[in-house]
This record gives structure tokens, C-alpha cells and sequence, in this order.
């Protein structure tokens, strides 16, 4: 019996690990880790060079901690915005896996309340604004933007689309303080420079 215990034990510890390596902690719960930025293993374009390096930024936003993986592509002299990334599409916000989300704290990011967790972060870019979007489905490849992971989408809005102060060669999502428990997400490339207002979430019945 003793023996039955300690490899059952043994099982369930090297299910988990397995788990944490393919999906980064993907199913523990945000308040224990939030998770690094892992590739999907699921897909073979993970076992191959990348011309679009994997990058993150995780910053405070009230008393929570929320980190932001994208794979960070360049222009190389192309039009990015109306040219590769064409404007009224739906569009994983990056490279390689959609950019992802991860809180430990409830959110509101441009509008839409956001519950702890783990997201992917989507965008539709247009000329004067863009759309942002945010889905539960993360572990998928970012142009796998099938029905079933828009049907996990929590909500949606609209934020203005401006010009970058300089040219902005690599993709890159960082952050800026705005007024009180605000942080902007700002978000460049090329010639394009989009601001997400995120602010802890009210509580509720305010």
C-alpha cells in the first residue's frame, strides 16, 4: 500500500512537471505565479530559429504585478501598419504566440474588466484608432484566431491609434506612468504609437 502511495505521488509529481514545461504554469493559479514567457511547444515553429525574438515587460499596477510576453518582430524597411499588418484584421499584436496577458490582480484595461488571469491580447489596427481585445485561450498559436478562441473573448474596446515621436524599428510594448493608479501601455512600431490606459479594477457597485 505504503509503495502504491509513493508512486502515485511520484506520477502526479511528474505530471505537473510536465505541465509547468509545456504550458508555463498555465493552469496554477495566478495568485501562486503568474508564469514566464514560454514558447508553445505545441506548435514545430517553436523548434526553429526565430527572426522574432520572444520579449516581456511586467510592471506594478496598483498592488498587483502583471507581465506582458509578445514576440518582438521588425520592419526591415517594410510598411508595417495598412502594408503587413493590414488595417481592419484581426491581429495577434506581435509575433509567433499572440501576446499574453497575465495578472494577478483585477483589472480595468481600456474599459473592459479583467478578472485575475491569464490572457491573449488582440488588436485590430485601423488608420485613427485600433480595437483591443482580450481572449481566455492563450496556449495556441497567434494566428490560429479560430471561432473557438474568439468565442473565449471577454470583451473588447477602442483606444486612438498616433504617431510615434521617432521610428521605431523592432516591435515594442512598454509602459508609462499616467495619473494616479493608471499605467499606460504603449505600444510601437514603425511609425505608430497606441496608448492602453490600465487602472486596478473598481470594486464592485462603484
Amino acid at each position: 500500500m505504503k509503495k502504491m502511495v509513493v508512486l502515485t505521488a511520484a506520477a502526479v509529481v511528474l505530471a505537473l512537471g510536465v505541465l509547468i514545461g509545456v504550458t508555463g504554469v498555465a493552469y496554477l493559479p495566478v495568485s501562486i505565479a503568474l508564469g514566464p514567457c514560454l514558447r508553445d511547444w505545441t506548435s514545430p515553429s517553436s523548434y526553429g530559429a526565430r527572426a522574432s525574438p520572444l520579449a516581456s515587460t511586467t510592471f506594478g499596477v496598483g498592488s498587483g504585478t502583471v507581465r506582458v510576453c509578445y514576440g518582438r518582430p521588425a520592419a526591415r524597411g517594410r510598411t508595417v501598419f495598412g502594408g503587413l499588418v493590414p488595417f481592419g484584421r484581426l491581429w495577434r499584436t506581435g509575433a509567433n504566440e499572440p501576446t499574453r496577458l497575465y495578472t494577478d490582480t483585477d483589472l480595468s484595461i481600456a474599459g473592459i474588466w479583467v478578472p485575475r488571469g491569464r490572457y491573449a491580447l488582440y488588436t485590430v489596427p485601423g488608420p485613427d484608432k485600433w480595437e483591443v481585445r482580450l481572449s481566455r485561450s492563450i496556449l495556441h498559436w497567434g494566428n490560429d484566431i479560430s471561432p473557438a478562441v474568439q468565442s473565449r473573448e471577454i470583451g473588447h474596446a477602442e483606444v486612438p491609434s498616433n504617431s510615434s515621436i521617432s521610428y521605431v524599428e523592432a516591435f515594442t510594448v512598454r509602459t508609462a506612468p499616467a495619473s494616479g493608479d493608471e499605467v499606460h501601455l504603449i505600444v510601437e512600431w514603425e511609425s505608430t504609437r497606441v496608448v492602453i490606459p490600465i487602472r486596478p479594477a473598481p470594486a464592485p457597485g462603484q
